[in-house]
């Protein structure tokens, strides 16, 4: 079973331009350009790599930058690193809905919404929350065609990443209304410790450590189930 963005990388060779986030971006019609490209208008913009197969949302953050200030040092990398994107910022609900296809068409059947303690980092979510999916996708998306599903990351409806495989796995069988709080490595859990625990998918904590790039190490969820 294919379960990892590298995997779906080396499966599905014609649709490898999803995980080019500029691309999908631009496809969107988003505010956007590479490093080296600078801004039009003033305004907070979310900067991360282009490419990032890991997940776990390495190198992105929220920064605000300035068409006076900051275009001219822009041109020369200041700013945005090489391999590195700006996009609009979005507000909103952060969505991940995963899809089934169904008579040629994308279903959502799990859709759970995640809330960041702050957005200093983007990274570290402190709930996760089992929705009733209600998620539309644009009607290109229904042509993308993989071994069995499909993971959309989303602020409220704006996509923000389209991944060829599934995300939500540990939260299926959970009812609407369910929440989900990650355990982070040295974080205090003594309030939720009678809650039931669940790893990550992998048992090994260094697997989500993307060897020192991730400073917050996620352990696995401290569930609380839904009526």
């Amino acid at each position: 079973m294919i379960e990892e963005d590298f995997q779906c990388w080396q499966e599905y060779k014609t649709q490898r331009w999803v995980f080019n986030k500029l691309e999908v971006a631009m496809k969107l019609g988003y505010d956007c350009g590479p490093a080296g490209v600078p801004i039009t208008k003033d305004g907070y913009y979310i900067v991360r790599p282009i490419y990032n197969l890991y997940g776990m949302g390495i190198g992105a953050k929220k920064k605000y930058l300035s068409l006076k200030d900051d275009s001219e040092g822009m041109i020369h990398h200041e700013h945005i690193s090489p391999g590195y994107f700006w996009c609009e910022w979005f507000s909103g609900k952060h969505h991940s809905v995963d899809f089934k296809k169904q008579n040629g068409r994308w279903v959502a059947f799990n859709e759970v919404i995640g809330y960041h303690y702050n957005e200093d980092n983007l990274v570290k979510f402190e709930r996760w929350e089992v929705v009733e999916p209600s998620f539309k996708l644009p009607e290109w998306v229904h042509e993308l065609s993989t071994e069995k599903y499909l993971n959309i990351e989303s602020k409220d409806n704006n996509i923000i990443e389209i991944h060829l495989r599934s995300g939500n796995d540990q939260m299926w069988d959970l009812d609407v209304g369910s929440i989900a709080y990650p355990v982070w490595s040295g974080d205090n859990y003594e309030h939720l410790k009678n809650l039931d625990f669940i790893g990550n998918m992998h048992k090994e904590s260094f697997k989500y450590q993307a060897d020192g790039h991730l400073k917050d190490v996620r352990l696995g969820f401290y569930i609380n189930k839904g009526k």
